[in-house]
């Protein structure tokens, strides 16, 4: 029996989200709402645990730079999703714009 690989893709974030969202909620740190939460959480939680962007030190222009290189690494973020994205880590995370 043929498994479709673009099957697992697609579900496996999904899934994760499903099981990942109440953790999230409940999570001692801090994520923020915002229009871009849950792309961030969805993209970045499949390599990365919460606290990689929670208890990141980083600037705006380390944030920026950090978003493109995973990008270029292959995370899954939607080009529609891209600038809320970036908005979303910089407005939340980044260390200079707090």
């Amino acid at each position: 029996m043929k498994t479709n690989s673009r099957w697992g893709l697609t579900v496996a974030p999904v899934m994760a989200a499903a099981f990942l969202i109440p953790i999230l909620a409940s999570s001692q740190a801090p994520f923020p709402e915002g229009r871009a939460r849950d792309a961030v959480f969805l993209v970045c939680t499949q390599c990365h645990p919460l606290t990689r962007i929670t208890d990141n030190d980083l600037t705006a222009a380390e944030w920026e730079f950090t978003l493109y290189d995973m990008i270029a690494r292959g995370a899954p973020l939607h080009e529609a999703d891209l600038e809320a994205v970036r908005r979303y880590l910089i407005e939340n995370f980044a260390v200079d714009e707090q």
